[in-house]
């Protein structure tokens, strides 16, 4: 099996990680440009090199065995490797992809100036940025870098505290003067566990939930209740007349991290992106 194993090429593991991000022969064929017939057929030689089923198959998709998670992790690993020798052997301009996870109200608060100064200092560098609020797997989705508000769970990734994030429980101005009790709540996932813990009385259970605190915000400004939001969200409408905080007091603290894999530690690319990230994060936090 180990000369088997020993025939293995870098793009047969280019090819496994595309198919195990998109579960699907045809689609990786076409992104690789490949005819079908072929991708299956690199499939079967692999999972015949590696000598395990890397993959159960139906007639629209495929999805990961047991077997195929752990060789993925592994083949994340390679990929980074060598992503990481082509930008600081290969060439001596910066180039290449880097693709961010980033919370949507961070996003749409950041990705410009971000985007501009980061062009400007690396403009060989492409970024592929995706504002989402579901926390992603780095290595089996393939991104580069992720921005994480709240509290990390332990794991093998590197993590850098960027900066802290005061959560404000702030009402709609119609709501002044009403106990906090009788106000409806527009909650995001995890605002109740937070609320509990400071110990802030408010009415029993959300009266909406919604899993973007934008999205919040934006209700609390057209008069929905009161809500939890992060200061760079809730100060702006504010300062207009369209919220009043409820305490004299943040609610939380969430500390905001980048986080990324070991093996891109020394990356001059990623650690710029983090840089600038981090200083745009400190004008506005």
């Amino acid at each position: 099996m180990s000369e088997q194993f020993d025939d293995i090429r870098l793009k047969d593991f280019v090819f496994f990680d595309r198919l195990a991000a998109l579960g699907s022969i045809t689609a990786v064929a076409k992104e690789l440009r490949l005819p079908k017939a072929t991708a299956s057929r690199w499939l079967s030689t692999l999972e015949e090199r590696v000598g395990r089923p890397l993959f159960k198959r139906t007639t629209r998709s495929v999805a990961l065995t047991e077997s195929g998670k752990a060789f993925g992790v592994r083949v994340r690993e390679i990929l980074t490797v060598v992503k990481a020798a082509q930008v600081g052997m290969l060439s001596e301009v910066p180039s290449g992809l880097l693709r961010v996870s980033v919370p949507v109200p961070l996003g749409r608060m950041l990705a410009g100036p971000v985007i501009a100064e980061f062009r400007r200092r690396l403009p060989g560098v492409r970024l592929e940025i995706k504002l989402q609020n579901e926390r992603v797997d780095l290595v089996r989705e393939g991104f580069d870098l992720a921005i994480r508000g709240g509290p990390l769970p332990d794991s093998d990734l590197l993590a850098r505290k960027l900066s802290t994030a005061s959560m404000w429980l702030y009402a709609s101005a119609r709501f002044r003067g009403e106990a906090a009790e009788r106000i409806p709540v527009i909650a995001s996932p995890g605002d109740e566990v937070l609320l509990r813990r400071a110990r802030v009385e408010v009415a029993s259970e959300p009266a909406v939930l919604v899993d973007d605190r934008t999205a919040v915000a934006d209700a609390l400004v057209w008069g929905a209740g009161l809500g939890l939001l992060p200061s760079f969200l809730g100060e702006p409408p504010r300062a207009q007349g369209a919220l009043f905080r409820m305490n004299d007091e943040p609610v939380a603290a969430l500390p905001v991290h980048a986080v990324y894999h070991p093996s891109q530690r020394d990356d001059p690319r990623l650690q710029a992106l983090i840089e600038e990230i981090s200083r745009q994060l400190d004008r506005v936090l």
